[in-house]
Order: C-alpha cells, then structure tokens, then sequence
C-alpha cells in the first residue's frame, strides 16, 4: 500500500482522487522490495468512504511492481487502510476521548454513529495509544501524526492490518 501525503483532508470525491493519482508519478513510486521506478498501472477497486453527506464511494488504483509481482493500493493519506471513516474523524474522536469531552459533537459534526466512534476508541486504546506514547507523537497535526506513524510502524494512524506501508510525497 502506497499512501500520497495530501493537503485537503475532507476532500472525498472522485474527481479529488484522480488528480492526486494523476499528479503522482509512477516512476517516483518505491515498493516494498525496496525498487523503484517499477511501477505500472494494474487496475482498480471501489471503496466506501462515509462522509458527513453520506457514504462516497471511489474507484481506487493500483499499481504493480514489475520486479517481485507485488501490488500496491494508492491511497490519499485523508483514507484509513481498511476502514470506511476518514483520519480526520477518527483523530477527532481520540482527541475527544483524551480531552474527556463528549464524543457526541464528533458524532454531530461527521454523520458517524456512537457505536463507530466507540469502536475507533477501543482500537486507539487496545493498539494505538501506547504506540504514539512511545515515540512522542500528538495529535494535533493531522500530517506529522500519519508521516510519524508511518515511519515508526510502517502503518498509518488507526491502520490495523499490518500490510506495509509507505508515504510518497506528491512533488512541488
């Protein structure tokens, strides 16, 4: 999984997306095995993102490496790995529950059901938590903390499932 380090963070649509994938060069990716410029297009999958206005679903890409055969989602570092809640959200539910105020307003604010925002505290609790303790990282910049916490563990904030992955930042 290749995660593309982004600005806008509550952006969730299609048209989004592909300008994030089409500004990505295929030639600056790096795989897992530790190759670049490897890369070709492999084809596509469709993802539910849920959002304040409702569920979005996007068509995600995935690329290949033509050296060991491994394929790679490429996704925008606002999605969460294996999860329909966005990293916004699910921060803004860690920081409600570290502060001790009512997850409710998280609830209100992004169209996420307390049962969810509960689930997204029991996982910070049971796997994240420690993790961020340990190497000092916060929660207030939404970019430092997926950066950090895919440095320290190969992971993004709230990914479960240990799949590898990377951070490419898009050129300037």
């Amino acid at each position: 999984m290749i995660t593309i380090d982004v600005q806008n963070f509550n952006n969730f649509s299609q048209e989004f997306y592909d300008s994030v994938v089409n500004a990505t060069e295929l030639h600056q990716l790096k795989c897992s095995c530790n190759h670049s410029a490897c890369m070709n297009w492999h084809g596509s999958y469709q993802r539910s993102i849920i959002t304040g206005s409702g569920k979005t679903t996007l068509r995600i890409m995935r690329v290949i490496c033509t050296v060991c055969g491994k394929t790679h989602a490429l996704l925008p570092a606002s999605v969460v790995p294996y999860s329909q809640i966005p990293v916004e959200v699910q921060r803004e539910a860690v920081r409600a529950y570290e502060k001790g105020t009512d997850i409710n307003a998280v609830c209100n604010n992004s169209g996420i059901d307390e049962n969810n925002i509960k689930s997204i505290i029991l996982r910070y609790r049971r796997f994240w938590r420690e993790r961020l303790l340990s190497e000092r990282i916060d929660l207030e910049s939404i970019r430092n903390l997926i950066r950090r916490c895919i440095e320290s563990y190969g992971m993004s904030f709230m990914q479960i499932r240990k799949t590898a992955n990377s951070l490419f930042s898009l050129p300037t």
